[in-house]
């Protein structure tokens, strides 16, 4: 298998503030990797680590190597080769990605034509194609349209469309189906599972449902306090967790009772 992302004993402070205390991470091509923990667990921090987005005045050690290019060392003209041609992030709010103010054919297409110099009637056309790949119908009227006119999961596909734009290996979606109610959520995690078996795609899945990471993950990394203290694969995560607040995550999940034991 192909390493997309290889993040090793990455340690992130800011002034006195350990955010990351020596993590180790890996995604390759076609596996869904769950990254699950806490609000302020550290596990958004590292997400951004592969695009090398970290918080301002932040000290950095370890290695991300993203494609074979260390992202902590290498110049910054390979960080931007990077951002540009090899890794994409899905963000948890759709609407906050797009510019309320612009058309979706404009901010969609940013990227390309602003990043890449192509063309903007050509990066229109190929938004319509990936579009149609996303589920989303009569793509040349949404293009015309603005962020207010959808719905929200309409608006998370345009997203994802806009991401894999540039033929991304590695996907990063962060809180990618948070905000989206149960059945839009469904739609767009069986999107992105068709996307990654079709593309070949890595994709870090950044969550705080350890249900849902267990259910939808090749392998579950559990974060805490900026630390990885549990790491296996998906289907034995709830079956055999290793470490105490992996095993308190687990019984947090509701339960619905048995039949018989329903008062009657």
């Amino acid at each position: 298998m192909t390493t997309l992302l290889e993040i090793s004993d990455l340690k992130v402070s800011v002034r006195t503030t350990e955010i990351l205390r020596g993590i180790s991470v890996t995604v390759e091509a076609g596996e869904t990797v769950g990254l699950v923990g806490e609000s302020g667990s550290g596990k958004s921090t590292t997400a951004r680590a592969a695009l090398k987005l970290f918080p301002d005045q932040a000290a950095t050690s370890g290695a991300v190597v993203v494609g074979g290019t260390d992202l902590l060392t290498c110049p910054p003209a390979e960080v931007q080769d990077v951002r540009a041609n090899h890794a994409a992030m899905i963000f948890q709010a759709p609407r906050t990605a797009l510019n309320p103010v612009r058309r979706i054919g404009d901010s969609a297409t940013e990227r390309l034509v602003q990043v890449h110099g192509v063309r903007k009637n050509v990066a229109r056309g190929k938004l319509v194609e990936l579009f149609g790949e996303v589920g989303l119908r009569d793509p040349e009227r949404l293009l015309r349209l603005y962020p207010h006119q959808l719905s929200g999961g309409m608006l998370q596909r345009v997203v994802i469309a806009a991401a894999l734009s540039i033929d991304p290996r590695l996907l990063l979606a962060d809180e990618a189906t948070s905000a989206l109610d149960v059945t839009t959520q469904a739609e767009v995690l069986a999107l992105l599972r068709r996307l990654r078996a079709e593309r070949d795609l890595g994709v870090l899945f950044i969550t705080h449902d350890l249900h849902l990471a267990a259910a939808y993950c090749d392998r579950v990394y559990v974060m805490k306090d900026g630390l990885i203290v549990d790491h296996q694969p998906g289907q034995t995560i709830f079956e055999n967790p290793v470490n105490e607040y992996t095993r308190a995550l687990a019984a947090a999940v509701p339960k619905l009772p048995d039949r018989e034991e329903v008062p009657t």
